[in-house]
């Protein structure tokens, strides 16, 4: 169903304009200058990022617990009567915002600590203070708009059409903390808290919680860009980021922090809490401080883990939590991304562009990169419908979600156009493109885009990659020819239409433009081997979209196709003598070719084979009788045999051939027969004469 969006006719390639400036990068990368110091933290060049790990978090001290209060009680009675057992408190102190505690004791007391207070009548429960850290995989590399596929996999541009965002909806990001940038000004970013240090100024020591913010809300369309400092766009681009620090510099940070800023930034006035973090131990603390923010009607999102396994990880597998996975950009698992589809909701691309706190730009992957771009989809659905409630965001976040990855997630890859399209008005003009979601490009491709509606077009704008391609007025259909320019690249083909009252319709088609030939090899036969006959052609060929067949051709004429793998050519030589090349050409989906050879001898003539001495026909013979025989062929005698009565009772491989026989161990009367076989199968038989004994 298209659903529309009240503009104006000038709106319509306003919009468009606006989406084509997101990702306006640079061609080529000059060699990297030091960076410019960020008006929020000015910073010597980043170093290289080396990929941070994914495996289990470091641990809390072994005496660090959190304690869960009764409605009423106090921390004072149980820490009075853990001392009247002996046990040293060495620190106790409230986790803000929710009736728990956190109780540090010495390791060696720490289970008689834990036993004393689950039986203490004023507490709930009792749990490690466990640690979380964050869950992304980062690259020192800089990239520029063909590699941000992230957008166009998930219909961004065509979700930007309907809006860009609203500063009134808050994406809390729970991290490292955050920096102001070119692409995400202090102006967007409201105050936050700081729960490692204590103190109200969340700074970003790690660098992880910039890159998150700008992954949810950095700019698009804010002439940043020319250069390595600012450039990326978020999902939601107008939104706000609430900086949260419970994380420290090393990327680690304890459960109760975490639950205690969960409960912070829903006190402040969030809309949507992002948590790009996680352990694989579960946490009651953290539990009721997400159920409490899912009943205030805030959003929680949270990574899925990157450490490649099916096991759950928290507290993206906590009730109430959205939990993403990490999509390649053809809509695989990336090997890193938990995965299930018992408990991963849904997936989202693993790879983003994004602005570090030194203002400059990179790639970040990894399952914090897809969940901020998640939060984002659904910053954007709020600020279409700001009465939108929790339920309503996560069902438009699954219910539309592309089933490509249902494999190992429960309803697959989020689509932000149709996620968005939930919230808005119905009635819009029928967007139309003639590509199928998946369609290869390569070469010069004409694209026909047009759109129908009772009332009338008034004017059809193509994007591709989010930037104006063509526009024109009426519903068409219109045709616009494609350069791809030889380049190979994940693409998003985006329709905007406007029927006569303004409003809009929107179509995304994700798409491969495919100018690279597959690679081609002959596995066999073997170069300049001898063949015969019926020649089977092993040919190995592989492509990033496919191979759609692979031609065998002789003399320049294709003589067999095979288009399934393992791809089995195959050629009748009979007729032919002589060295031939054996020519396989392989063909992409998308019309790509690739072409070589293999050198062969064809020999279709068996060998000559004559007996040139031994007993003569008729003969009586006994003791060791030696057979020489003559034996020639072009492509080389594989073997020469004696047959006697049908079975043979000599052989030779190497010439002068000489056949011995035994004549004892024959039978009275002897039919002998001699064998010739050559290099390709051919097989001669001489004529026969008799022995006997």
């Amino acid at each position: 169903m298209q659903h529309g969006h009240r503009r104006s006719t000038a709106g319509l390639l306003a919009a468009a304009t606006t989406a084509a400036a997101v990702c306006a990068l640079p061609a080529a990368a000059p060699a990297s200058p030091a960076p410019a110091a960020s008006p929020a933290a000015p910073a010597p060049a980043p170093p290289a990022a080396a990929p941070l790990a994914a495996s289990a978090p470091a641990a809390a001290p072994p005496g660090d617990l959190v304690v869960g209060l009764r409605p009423g009680a106090t921390l004072a009675a149980p820490v009075a009567r853990l001392a009247a057992r002996g046990v040293d408190v060495t620190a106790a102190a409230p986790v803000p915002g929710l009736a728990a505690a956190t109780v540090a004791v010495p390791a060696g007391q720490a289970g008689a600590a834990a036993a004393a207070l689950r039986r203490d009548p004023a507490v709930r429960y009792v749990e490690r203070n466990t640690r979380a850290r964050i869950t992304a995989v980062v690259t020192a590399d800089d990239y520029f708009r063909p590699d941000q596929w992230a957008f166009d996999r998930i219909a961004a541009p065509g979700a930007w059409q309907y809006g860009t965002g609203d500063p009134a909806v808050t994406v809390a990001v729970l991290d490292t903390g955050v920096m102001a940038t070119a692409d995400l000004p202090a102006g967007r970013i409201t105050p936050g808290y700081d729960f490692v240090n204590n103190d109200a100024d969340p700074v970003d020591d790690h660098g992880h919680g910039t890159m998150v913010a700008s992954t949810v809300a950095g700019a698009g369309d804010d002439a940043v860009g020319g250069g390595y400092h600012g450039g990326s766009a978020g999902m939601c681009w107008s939104c706000r980021i609430m900086p949260v620090k419970v994380l420290d510099a090393d990327g680690d940070g304890d459960i109760a922090g975490i639950a205690a800023g969960v409960d912070w930034a829903v006190a402040q006035g969030a809309d949507i809490v992002n948590l790009s973090l996680g352990s694989a131990v579960d946490s009651l603390t953290l539990d009721q401080s997400i159920a409490d923010a899912v009943a205030a009607g805030v959003l929680v999102l949270a990574a899925a883990g990157n450490d490649g396994t099916a096991a759950r990880f928290y507290p993206a597998a906590s009730p109430g939590v959205v939990a993403v996975g990490a999509a390649t950009p053809t809509d695989g698992r990336y090997p890193w991304s938990n995965h299930g589809a018992s408990w991963v909701d849904v997936a989202a691309p693993g790879c983003v562009i994004a602005g570090d706190r030194y203002d400059w730009w990179r790639e970040f992957c990894g399952t914090s990169a897809a969940t901020p771009l998640v939060a984002g989809i659904a910053a954007l659905a709020l600020a279409a419908d700001p009465a939108a409630s929790v339920a309503d965001l996560t069902a438009a976040l699954t219910d539309t979600a592309d089933a490509a990855t249902t494999g190992w997630t429960t309803h697959g890859r989020v689509d932000a156009l149709a996620a968005v399209q939930r919230f808005t008005p119905a009635g819009g003009p029928a967007a139309t493109l003639d590509q199928a979601p998946g369609a290869l490009l390569r070469g010069t491709a004409r694209l026909s885009y047009g759109a129908t509606d009772p009332d009338g077009v008034a004017a059809v704008a193509l994007l591709v990659d989010g930037t104006v391609a063509a526009s024109a007025a009426g519903a068409g259909p219109h045709t616009h020819d494609l350069a791809t320019d030889g380049r190979s690249a994940q693409v998003g083909l985006t329709v905007v239409a406007q029927d006569a009252h303004g409003v809009l319709g929107v179509l995304t088609v994700p798409a491969t433009v495919d100018n690279e030939a597959p690679s081609v090899a002959v596995a066999a036969p073997v170069a300049h081997a001898p063949v015969r006959g019926r020649v089977q052609v092993a040919v190995t060929a592989a492509d990033s979209s496919g191979i759609a067949r692979v031609d065998l051709l002789v003399g320049g004429v294709k003589v067999s196709s095979d288009s399934t793998a393992p791809y089995l050519p195959s050629w009748d030589s009979r007729g032919a003598e002589g060295p031939v090349r054996l020519y396989a050409r392989a063909w992409d989906r998308a019309g790509n070719a690739a072409l070589t050879y293999r050198p062969v001898y064809v020999d279709n003539h068996a060998p000559s084979v004559t007996r040139i001495g031994g007993p003569r026909g008729g003969a009586r013979v006994r003791g060791l009788v030696r057979v020489p025989v003559r034996t020639t062929d072009a492509s080389g005698v594989a073997e020469v045999a004696l047959w006697v009565n049908g079975r043979v009772v000599a052989r030779d491989t190497r010439g002068p051939y000489v056949l011995p026989l035994v004549a004892a161990a024959q039978p009275r009367t002897m039919r002998a027969q001699l064998r010739s076989t050559d290099n390709a199968g051919n097989v001669r038989l001489s004529a026969a004469w008799r022995w006997s004994r």
